[in-house]
């Protein structure tokens, strides 16, 4: 008599942690295995059941929680690629590390649930809803993750010993002292399964859709909002026991439907359950393993091995979920600035931001600052040298990120792409990183070529993975997520191995024009120069390439010869602000559409608009970030996504289309 595909799922689970279990008793106990902590009574195998047996609890319970937490989210999302870091849940949880270092009581596990759960809900929010397609959520998540992390970034930088606690934390470990932690657990994790065994008949019913689920008495909102803060309450759990960790309750229902066909809720929550500690158990043997030649963590490995699956997904999954893409043009502007005019506006405001930068604090207004100059005094010299060059960075940095964003949303026909989203600012400043750590003396004078390896490294990987596929919007919007996720954790272990200062390392991540000099406004001016020029040159490809490629093709455009030579180009526009300045989020992705909304439709217009703009927008921030809490100087990227991140949501919000009126996001 054959088995049931669920009992299949079951005896094989139930045989992979056994294995795992034993795999690790044999590995941390020796050969003697649990049976020698009986024998042996000495103090040596008393601390051995002290340390192995937490750590054994704590895998599985981490495993479980994980799973099951996202089975429940990829359930009421509807979106088999949903994972706590891509709903705002890690970064939220980690807000509550920091709000746990610095109150007296033990909040710990409140605090993590309650940041986990809060970031959900407003990604849901940001998002528009419960309704919300699987784009709109996945972008809403990537903004609310931003945001709150460059909050974060910006406390780290002000307090040593939090970045220290909270960059270990990110590191991620299953290693147990005792058994005071699992407490909490032990508690809350029968009352979690309890509430799921209620559940069980809702979840079942969610798969049928929203009008389904109230023609039959239960009302959509309510049930994922319960669901949100159950699977919220699971992961917190796990964080709290091991830190950050993704990819298990990524990878483990997709293992389950793909391997052995399990679709149904009911089914597919407990069996998650049980993989996710079968998998975890798997993920911690398996590091245990490579840590003889190479020690890491057991957070960044969950952070690459979830990457690689996000791939390997998206790679074997035939079709991603649907979603619909509108053109985020804005409203027709009926009277707009003629360009001349704009850009001379834009001109004059730069240079008023960076007069306003240079004799700011000094004493002196602007017409008595260059007469000063003019004189030759000593101070207004020094104040020139030391504030002027940061200021023109902070504007070729604008004007290239902006640029590189209207490159690669024409090229991938995604109105919400930009280097951030699809990892490409990520990768460059991994490059740049990597090459500081392993080839310091070169870094000066090659930092360019290696950001811009970085960078188009990653953009021939994120378009060609998804050139087969017509380059999907949440193809590529996931596909770039999982590459910037890898490259992000790889950062952190660089830190965290490498750097001898944490806090400055946190703020090179994030992005600063800090200390700049005139050796990097020159270093940066021929890259901008030779950016802005082919993108000049290739103005008639791009407006080709945005009628479709069929279009473009039945006129004489070779279009994967073009297309090709734009990731150049827009991974060149991206690599030289990142070796200065690093990788600054959001102005790549606004500024094309600040553009757009002002009227400025055609390339050539918005290849004059958009890196005055750009300029614009990052000194500005600049200049916010060093005036609002003098004298602390916020970094750059920090003050930039302190005003990109409410306008990159609020330009999502404006993506929605209500039902009637065509298709969104």
């Amino acid at each position: 008599m054959s088995l049931s595909r669920k009992s299949r799922a079951w005896y094989a689970g139930s045989s992979l942690l056994m294995a795992m279990v034993a795999w690790q008793a044999f590995v941390r106990l020796g050969p003697g295995g649990p049976d020698s902590l009986v024998v042996d009574a000495s103090v040596e195998a008393l601390l051995q059941a002290w340390v192995f047996w937490p750590r054994l609890a704590a895998g599985m319970m981490v495993g479980a929680c994980l799973g099951a937490a996202g089975a429940l989210m990829q359930i009421i999302t509807r979106n088999p690629l949903v994972s706590p870091d891509l709903l705002g849940i890690t970064a939220g949880a980690q807000l509550g590390v920091i709000l746990g270092l610095m109150l007296p009581t033990a909040l710990g596990l409140p605090l993590i649930f309650v940041g986990g759960a809060g970031a959900a809900l407003l990604t849901f929010l940001a998002a528009g809803g419960w309704s919300t397609s699987p784009l709109r959520l996945t972008l809403a998540g990537v903004g609310i993750a931003q945001c709150l992390s460059a909050f974060i970034a910006l406390f780290l930088s002000l307090n040593d010993h939090a970045a220290m606690v909270v960059s270990l934390w990110n590191t991620g470990t299953l290693q147990q002292f005792g058994w005071s932690a699992l407490t909490p657990a032990m508690w809350l994790a029968p009352l979690a399964a309890a509430l799921l065994a209620v559940l069980a008949r809702p979840l079942n019913l969610a798969m049928l859709g929203d009008a389904q689920m109230r023609s039959l008495g239960l009302t959509p909102a309510r049930f994922k909002a319960v669901t949100i803060i159950l699977s919220s309450l699971l992961t917190a759990l796990a964080f709290q026991l091991a830190g950050p960790l993704g990819f298990i309750g990524l990878v483990t229902p997709n293992l389950l439907r793909l391997a052995f066909g399990v679709a149904r809720p009911s089914s597919l929550v407990p069996l998650c359950a049980l993989w996710g500690a079968a998998l975890t158990l798997f993920a911690d043997n398996l590091g245990t393993a490579i840590g003889r030649w190479v020690t890491v963590p057991f957070g960044v490995l969950s952070a690459l091995l979830g990457s690689v699956a996000i791939l390997v997904l998206l790679r074997i999954t035939p079709r991603a979920p649907s979603a619909a893409i509108a053109r985020v043009e804005g409203h027709t502007v009926a009277r707009r600035l003629p360009l001349p005019m704009f850009v001379g506006l834009m001109v004059l405001l730069c240079a008023v931001l960076g007069m306003a930068g240079v004799v700011h604090g000094g004493g002196a207004s602007a017409i008595e600052f260059v007469q000063a100059w003019w004189a030759g005094e000593a101070l207004a010299r020094v104040l020139l040298d030391l504030r002027l060059p940061r200021l023109l960075v902070d504007m070729m940095a604008g004007a290239c990120f902006a640029l590189s964003g209207v490159v690669l949303q024409t090229v991938t026909r995604n109105p919400l792409a930009g280097p951030e989203i699809l990892g490409v600012s990520q990768t460059s400043a991994l490059a740049v990183l990597l090459a500081l750590v392993l080839m310091p003396e070169l870094v000066g004078a090659w930092r360019f070529l290696i950001a811009w390896a970085g960078a188009i490294a990653a953009l021939l990987l994120v378009v060609g993975l998804n050139l087969r596929h017509g380059l999907e919007p949440l193809r590529l919007t996931l596909t770039g997520f999982a590459l910037g996720g890898a490259a992000l954790a790889l950062i952190g272990l660089l830190i965290a191995q490498f750097s001898t200062n944490i806090a400055q390392a946190l703020i090179w991540m994030v992005g600063s024009s800090y200390g700049r000099t005139w050796a990097d406004v020159l270093g940066m001016l021929p890259w901008m120069v030779l950016g802005i020029g082919l993108c000049a040159a290739a103005a008639r490809w791009m407006d080709l390439l945005q009628l479709g490629d069929g279009i473009a093709a039945s006129l004489g455009l070779a279009v994967a010869q073009r297309r090709a030579m734009l990731v150049a180009v827009a991974s060149l526009l991206v690599a030289a602000p990142v070796a200065v300045v690093g990788p600054v989020a959001f102005v790549g992705l606004l500024v094309p559409h600040g553009v757009r909304l002002l009227g400025y439709y055609r390339m050539r217009e918005r290849l004059w608009a958009a890196p005055w703009l750009g300029a614009a927008l990052l000194v500005l921030a600049d200049l916010l970030g060093q005036w609002l809490l003098a004298p602390l100087d916020i970094p750059l990227g920090i003050a930039t996504a302190a005003i990109g991140a409410p306008c990159f949501l609020l330009l999502l919000a404006r993506t929605y289309v209500h039902r009637g009126r065509g298709a969104a996001i």
